[in-house]
């Protein structure tokens, strides 16, 4: 290897293994004493994917029933899974090992993109070391500084570890490689680096969707930086467009349109106010003045792009954290983007300034102090916060394996983190879940608030019998669970009790069948979206599921996109009401012909089978025509890369050769 390259290569294995020391516990802890992290749901994702790896359509574990590309952007969770499967490791060992390592290579990418930019070796090393070590937003931020643990915390392994902001880190990992391959390819023009980029680009919002509004922001920093003529910036656009057909399964506008639905109210009521508008104008003016203002002081083009981006990423986060305006949804998120971005910025403003032997020794003196004491304080900080623990000694786990014993297959309703985490540790479906901007059906953040801040019993047994859960885990000021949701545990007073333990018990729903399909009459269909809070217009419904008159139907998965449901005593006019979430990719037959199947406004199925006597419907989820559009794009897109490289390839040997 030449002196150059193998420099090169020290500086970034010198990186991952600084990185690697500071994360260390995290690769061989399976569960840490962390129990209120989200990184509970995907361990779950990833227990689920290693189990249904070819039958990942339709995901019935949340929400009454999700599309799967719903569930989260997956490209985390495959890897994960894909551990799992192969390694026979736990889902929670999986998680922690890719995402430690994640963590890690998050500096060597850095230090990549900005070697691949600027051609400046040490610059791109105090890039990558600065934000290994220093997170700007700790000093200029209290709350940042405050929740992290002091000016000096590593505030990136923070929100992994106690936050559980795996899929965020891998997109901020990835991040750099998108922006240095388009770069590539911007200036080699040849198939192998378009297809590149075009990876690189969809592998980021296939981790995060932060990720996704991150990416652009860099996209545009870098073509405002770079890009001298209009040809560059629709090269560009070709390549995201190439990107998205490759994401297009996953971030279909569909998936889009379930995403932008929720994020108003998970990410703390966002709204697009005369005042946001006024913010984003300003900072798409600061912007294009900058850009101009650096071009005109000839700013290097890598320093123009760090700086951009910088701006980008810091009217995001300190917009919202200093002045209370929002550019995007959950901007102060992107304070650490806007940490990466300083340190890039730094790194090239700055180090072309130590001229002489003299002054690059001390520099290095001073940076290697710094490392090691940082490195060491960070180290034995997040010793502390990866701390493992006995998960078997948890209620998540005791009620998880409770219900997968006792009540296999039921529907439940498992509060805060509970919920989250059920699925790491059981099959049983849940009228929550772990990604809220994933849902599908508008009623249920309703019902679950109403289990949440309701008052009355009645009121939360009618909800949970029209949406077919048999068991609601209800926790007291007494609970082991963490964030304590329900308001009013008094209302579970009279319930039946299946299980107990501590201050948190299973009560039991009192359904007359526990399947998810009923037969019903057409009168009983509720055709007028309820209130969340009275249960009166449902009245009929829920008298109709508990009717001796009407004959039980049994509904039975057959894998997690198809099911079946048989009945005997059938009349013509009679319906099955199925209790799983309304998707137009769901299809239904009865003896191989159609049978029409519509939404109530309760958000659930309605199928008419029109049968008379036994009666059996099979019901199959293909995710529709957008689905398979969607399949098609992504397959074509796929074969493209690799085929334009071959012609180009084939074409360059015997130009060689003539």
């Amino acid at each position: 290897m030449r002196p150059e390259r193998l420099r090169t290569f020290g500086a970034a294995a010198f990186l991952f293994a600084l990185n690697a020391y500071i994360t260390l516990p995290l690769f061989h802890t399976a569960y840490t004493r962390q129990m209120g992290s989200i990184e509970a749901a995907y361990i779950g994702l990833a227990r689920y994917i290693a189990a249904h790896f070819s039958q990942l359509d339709w995901f019935p574990l949340w929400y009454c029933g999700i599309p799967y590309p719903d569930t989260y952007p997956p490209l985390l969770h495959w890897i994960c899974g894909a551990v799992v499967a192969l390694a026979g490791a736990s889902p929670g060992l999986a998680h922690h090992v890719v995402t430690a390592t994640v963590y890690a290579l998050g500096a060597v990418t850095l230090f990549w993109m900005v070697l691949r930019l600027s051609g400046n070796r040490g610059a791109a090393f105090a890039a990558g070391l600065g934000y290994s070590l220093i997170s700007p937003s700790c000093l200029l931020v209290k709350e940042v500084r405050f929740d992290a643990g002091g000016a000096w915390a590593a505030r990136r392994l923070h929100t992994l570890v106690v936050y559980g902001e795996g899929p965020h880190l891998t997109s901020m990992c990835l991040l750099p490689l998108a922006i240095g391959m388009l770069h590539l390819a911007l200036e080699k023009r040849r198939p192998l680096y378009w297809f590149g980029a075009a990876l690189a680009v969809a592998a980021v919002p296939l981790s995060n969707w932060l990720g996704a509004v991150a990416l652009a922001f860099g996209a545009v920093a870098l073509l405002l930086a770079y890009a001298t003529d209009v040809r560059r910036w629709i090269l560009a656009g070709l390549v995201g467009a190439w990107a998205y057909a490759i994401a297009l399964p996953w971030m279909s506008p569909a998936t889009i349109a379930v995403i932008q639905a929720n994020a108003p109210r998970v990410a703390r009521n966002f709204e697009s106010t005369v005042e946001q508008k006024l913010f984003l104008a300003a900072t798409l003016g600061g912007l294009l003045a900058g850009a101009w203002l650096l071009r005109r002081l000839r700013v290097e083009a890598a320093a123009r792009f760090a700086l951009l981006f910088s701006f980008l990423t810091g009217a995001a986060a300190l917009g919202k954290y200093w002045f209370g305006l929002s550019l995007v949804p959950q901007p102060e998120r992107y304070h650490l983007e806007m940490d990466m971005a300083f340190w890039v910025a730094a790194a090239l403003l700055l180090c072309p300034l130590l001229k002489g032997p003299r002054a690059r020794a001390l520099a290095l003196s001073a940076a290697a102090v710094a490392t090691v004491a940082l490195a060491v304080h960070q180290h034995r900080v997040a010793r502390e916060w990866e701390k493992p623990i006995d998960i078997a000694s948890t209620i998540e786990y005791q009620s998880a394996r409770w219900l997968d014993t006792h009540m296999a297959g039921a529907r439940v309703f498992a509060p805060g983190t509970i919920g989250f985490w059920l699925n790491a540790f059981s099959d049983n479906p849940q009228i929550t879940g772990g990604f809220d901007n994933g849902i599908l059906n508008p009623m249920v953040p309703h019902v679950i608030y109403q289990v949440y801040a309701g008052e009355k019993q009645q009121v939360m047994v009618d909800l949970m019998q029209a949406y077919g859960v048999d068991a609601v885990i209800g926790s007291g000021k007494d609970s082991r669970e963490v964030y304590h949701p329900i308001a009013h545990p008094e209302k579970f007073a009279g319930m039946k009790e299946l299980w107990r333990n501590g201050g948190d018990a299973v009560y039991e729903i009192p359904r007359r069948s526990r399947s998810l399909a009923h037969t019903i009459p057409p009168s009983a269909v509720v055709e007028t979206a309820p209130p969340a809070y009275d249960t009166a217009s449902i009245r009929p419904y829920l008298a109709a599921l508990e009717d001796p008159a009407m004959p039980p139907a049994e509904f039975r998965w057959l894998a997690p996109d198809r099911a079946a449901i048989a009945a005997d005593g059938l009349r013509p006019e009679q319906l099955f009401s199925v209790q799983v979430t309304f998707d137009k990719g769901w299809h239904a037959t009865a003896d191989g012909r159609p049978v029409p199947l519509r939404a109530d406004k309760l958000g659930q199925m309605v199928a008419a089978p029109r049968c008379t006597g036994p009666c059996r419907v099979e019901l199959r989820y293909d995710g529709g025509s957008e689905h398979r559009f969607a399949s098609l794009a992504c397959l074509l897109a796929l074969v493209a890369g690799p085929l334009w490289w071959g012609i180009d390839y084939a074409k360059r040997i015997r130009v060689q050769r003539g």
